[in-house]
């Protein structure tokens, strides 16, 4: 009988994550083809994100030893880093990648017109009806077009500043922000074909519970080119800029994680916690127990640990990393070392499997994302009992499924939405954890928190369209998941593993502009048939190739033989 090792932060049937509950499913299936499956996790349970960096878990589970679903689970007590010590983790972690911005510059920007921001700016986040940025001290913006004569924000800052203002190297002026949102102008010397501006603050401060260096919010910007006052919305981003240019992009983000000193690796692994040196001892002491060892998700340490533990051992070693790859909180030198070390490294996609093994060396194969058969099988749907709850009944419903961060590009969906309803009334239902914080106006979409198994399905059994604009994902589980209801789907473009996944025009769209998004949802709530007939092509796909007994028999195969080829 094959024997394995799968290390975890975090392990349980009941555990709402997409990285848990891939874990969780898979063990099952390998453990019902006979294969001896021991799961070694700490005892966190729910966790909560206050920064960036930080992640603080909560015990849910009992220290020892418990056998479920054929599964030997043993959890081990965690370190709780106190909130100094964290604060000190995720303020250092911010102060380096800040720097990392001005050190190692981005790929320029090649477009021919319009505006982009460029470095400087923190994460787009909602203020009430409208979107900010906060700057750091300093901040760039780059415009091209014909004839521009003026560049304007308009701005706030709580605390007493200033700032200067610099066009193509020339000093335009000065302004000074105050606690309430006001327009600043500047002209170059001459109208110009392109503008390279400089916003240049006095000073920053780090408000209680931000680590972020904060310059000043702003809520707008604007440009004049010939007769025309042009917005530049601000979302256009570099980071945006350079989805499509998935090999500058990673070139970009593998130069700063090389370079990065050591001990941010640490620092980071600590943030991110939960770190337990009992479960360390037992994978060093005992992996030689067993024929293979798998290290589960990153960012997260137990990657890494269990391949160190596995080579030391002699014994097979296999990754399941689940990373976002065109996100820079994924790239670090030693996941990247560890992924070249092991044995054999799962990924979900096609586009995951080809990046690993052609940019960090991996022997690296495609599992895909699995749905619960049996789940969709025998669940009672409530979809109507869903409308009349929350007063849709009369009105069509998109849905949104995930985390309420910025990563997930909730904004853009809601900017669509906006758009949307100038032409006919629909409702955007956003169900997920409220990683951020921010506020969703009632007007934008109905936000309900987290819900319950039962609530999604009956969510998705609700909904006419199924849409989510994540910039990064390792798979996108929730895309098979509505496609079991037969809703058809519209997902980002440049998002690498949901492009590989969804079939433009087949099964669902692919979009990359906020108003692109909204021609295609206005599309598809006027042809009822054309939903019906997208939804039953993305339902036959994951049939076909996204159920668990699939991805399961796939996976044992691969153990069998990388064990194999270790016996050598």
């Amino acid at each position: 009988m094959v024997k394995v090792l799968h290390i975890t932060y975090r392990f349980g049937g009941d555990i709402i994550g997409g990285a848990e509950n891939y874990l969780w499913n898979l063990s099952r299936q390998l453990a019902s083809r006979g294969v001896d499956v021991t799961i070694a996790a700490t005892t966190a349970r729910d966790f909560h994100l206050p920064t960036r960096w930080n992640v603080f878990y909560k015990e849910g589970y009992k220290a020892g030893e418990e056998v479920s679903d054929g599964l030997r689970i043993l959890r081990f007590p965690f370190f709780a880093t106190p909130k100094w010590l964290a604060g000190f983790y995720g303020r250092s972690l911010q102060r380096q990648f800040d720097a990392e911005e001005w050190t190692y510059p981005p790929p320029p920007v090649q477009s021919e017109s319009g505006g982009i921001l460029l470095r400087g700016w923190y994460f787009e986040e909602p203020a009430g009806r409208q979107s900010i940025r906060w700057t750091q001290k300093t901040a760039e913006i780059l415009i091209r077009g014909e004839h521009i004569w003026e560049i304007g924000f308009s701005a706030l800052c709580p605390w007493k500043n200033s700032g200067e203002v610099f066009i193509n190297g020339e000093k335009a002026g000065e302004f000074l922000p105050n606690s309430k949102f006001q327009y600043f102008a500047f002209k170059p010397l001459s109208p110009q074909n392109e503008l390279f501006i400089q916003i240049r603050l006095k000073k920053t401060k780090r408000p209680w519970r931000d680590l972020r260096s904060l310059g000043m919010m702003v809520g707008s910007i604007a440009y004049k080119q010939g007769d025309d006052s042009v917005d530049l919305p601000l979302h256009q981003h570099y980071s945006s800029y350079l989805y499509p240019r998935k090999n500058e992009l990673f070139g970009w983000l593998e130069t700063r994680a090389k370079a990065r000193p050591v001990p941010y690796n640490a620092l980071f692994d600590k943030a991110r916690g939960p770190v337990s040196k009992p479960l360390m001892k037992y994978i060093y002491d005992r992996a030689g127990e067993y024929d293979l060892i798998l290290g589960h998700d990153f960012p997260n340490w137990t990657l890494g640990a269990a391949i160190m533990a596995g080579k030391r051992a002699g014994i097979a070693t296999a990754a399941l990393p689940l990373a976002h790859l065109e996100d820079d909180y994924y790239h670090w030198r030693h996941y990247y070392e560890a992924l070249a070390a092991a044995d054999l490294t799962f990924s979900l996609s096609d586009y995951s499997r080809d990046v690993f093994r052609a940019r960090w060396g991996a022997n690296a194969h495609t599992l895909g994302g699995g749905i619960n058969l049996d789940e969709f099988q025998t669940a009672q749907f409530h979809g109507g009992a869903f409308r009349k709850k929350h007063g849709l009944e009369n009105i069509p419903m998109v849905l949104f499924i995930g985390r309420k961060s910025y990563p997930k590009r909730y904004d853009s969906l809601i900017r669509a939405m906006r758009i949307v309803n100038q032409s006919r009334p629909a409702r955007l239902v956003m169900i997920g954890p409220d990683e951020n914080r921010q506020p969703i106006e009632p007007a934008d979409a109905l936000y309900l928190g987290s819900e319950n198994r039962q609530g999604i399905l009956d969510a998705l059994d609700a909904c006419d369209i199924f849409a989510m604009l994540s910039g990064s994902e390792s798979f996108g589980m929730v895309f098979t998941e509505a496609w079991m209801r037969r809703k058809p789907v519209i997902g980002y473009r440049y998002c690498g593993a949901v492009a590989s996944l969804i079939t433009d025009g087949e099964d669902g769209y692919l979009c990359d502009s906020d108003e692109d998004v909204a021609r295609r949802i206005l599309e598809l709530l006027d042809h009822p048939d054309l939903r019906q007939r997208m939804g039953a092509a993305g339902e036959q796909k994951t049939l076909a190739r996204y159920t668990w007994d699939i991805i399961g028999a796939k996976a044992l195969a691969h153990y069998q033989e990388a064990i194999a080829q270790k016996s050598q």
